[in-house]
């Protein structure tokens, strides 16, 4: 697959993991951690990976991490939530549209990502290319243009934003949805009783 200069992907990793009762990021399954499973996952389709976390988490992930992927913290912003996770990686990368994974999906494939960034390239004129499963709208893993990045991130600067959700932020742009029918893939594992 050729390298689409303009898209990069992230993990978003710096949840306060507060259900699970330790950092989703650092669980290891299958001799590795989460955090470096969904960035191999990222590298396998070409693209250049960052991992963004929590300041605090800087020590523990400098450790961890593999050397590929470049270490982000989110910045001091009125959001919360993934999406500050977006909003600090715009705030470095102002051109870059992004693929984002969570780390707590470990059931996504390269297969997947594949497919989301395929139908990236034949709708342009979006700012959102999701899945849907179910009829409902699947925030990650998602693909996010710089250009929404840009208009929501003014609009939480001048304070206009009165909702802060990614699906709040998915449904007033222009968001295309790809119907994936296998929901296996989409599981988030936020609690000891999802290992």
């Amino acid at each position: 697959m050729n390298n689409p200069i303009k898209l990069r992907g992230l993990v978003l990793s710096g949840g306060e993991s507060r259900r699970m009762g330790r950092d989703k990021g650092l669980i290891s399954t299958d001799t590795t951690t989460w955090v470096n499973r969904a960035g191999t996952l990222l590298r396998s389709v070409d693209l250049p990976v960052s991992v963004l976390i929590r300041e605090a988490q800087r020590p523990t992930y400098t450790a961890q991490i593999s050397p590929d992927f470049e270490l982000l913290s989110d910045l001091d912003l009125p959001v919360g939530g993934p999406l500050k996770g977006l909003l600090s990686f715009h705030a470095l990368y102002r051109q870059n549209d992004v693929l984002v994974v969570p780390c707590d999906m470990p059931n996504l494939s390269p297969e997947l990502l594949r497919e989301l960034i395929d139908f990236y390239w034949e709708v342009p004129d979006a700012e959102a290319w999701v899945f849907e499963v179910g009829e409902r709208v699947q925030p990650f893993p998602g693909i996010y243009s710089a250009q929404l990045l840009a208009s929501t991130s003014e609009q939480v600067s001048g304070e206009t934003l009165t909702r802060h959700g990614l699906v709040h932020l998915l449904s007033s742009a222009r968001t295309v949805r790809k119907v994936a029918t296998d929901g296996f893939a989409f599981r988030n594992f936020n609690s000891p009783a999802d290992l």
